[in-house]
This record gives C-alpha cells, structure tokens and sequence, in this order.
C-alpha cells in the first residue's frame, strides 16, 4: 500500500533509476540461474526447468526484499521512500507480469543448450 502510493516519486530517481529497477532483475536472474547450472552439473543431477525459474525469481527478488530494510539501517537519514516505490511497485510488477516468462524461456533454452548428462 505504501509503495502504490508513493508510485509517483519515482520520477525524483530519473529515467536511469527506472531502468535499473527493471533491468537489474534479469542480470540477478541470469547469474542465478548459471549458477544453479554450474552447480547442477557439479553433483552431476539435472534440474527441472521450474527449479531454475523459481531461483531466479529469488535471486531477481533480493533487491525488493533486502534494499528497504538494509537502506534503513544503513542510511537512516535517507527517505525510504524512493527505493520502497521502485522495488515493490517497479521491480516486483515487472518480476510477476514479465520477468517469470522471461525466467522461463531462459531456463528452457539453457538447459536445453547446455543440457547436464550423466
């Protein structure tokens, strides 16, 4: 609720702001879900593609989940709410109506490409 009302202070954090808010969950979804692989292929066990999605919908997740509380303990004396409106109302927006199908191919074509046998 508060992060619906306070939407429109994101303008405050500019056009490069937004971006970030939106891009920066691919790039921490991406690097998930290598990681997963490369783990995958470590033990040797192939994963399903759902395993895939869901750690990078965790790791794309991190920013909106840590960065409110963290800001809040690290610079008090900043407003919360720039960084609380960006990540719940543009990160988590996105994650839910875009990212996950995006998660979704990405996960599908790298196992698909590099697929674990064993």
């Amino acid at each position: 609720m508060t992060a619906a009302r306070r939407l429109r202070d994101i303008k405050d954090g500019g056009l490069a702001f937004v971006l970030f808010a939106v891009l920066a969950p691919n790039l921490f979804a991406a690097i998930g879900m290598f990681a997963a692989h490369a783990y995958a292929f470590a033990i040797g066990v192939s994963f399903p593609v759902g395993t895939y999605v869901l750690f990078a919908v965790l790791c794309a997740a991190a920013s909106y989940i840590a960065v409110p509380a963290i800001q809040r303990l690290a610079f008090p004396e900043a407003s919360p709410t720039l960084p609380l409106a960006a990540s719940l109302g543009l990160t988590f927006s996105y994650n839910v109506t875009i990212g996950i199908p995006v998660y979704l191919a990405f996960a599908e074509w790298l196992t698909g490409t590099m697929p674990i046998t064993g």
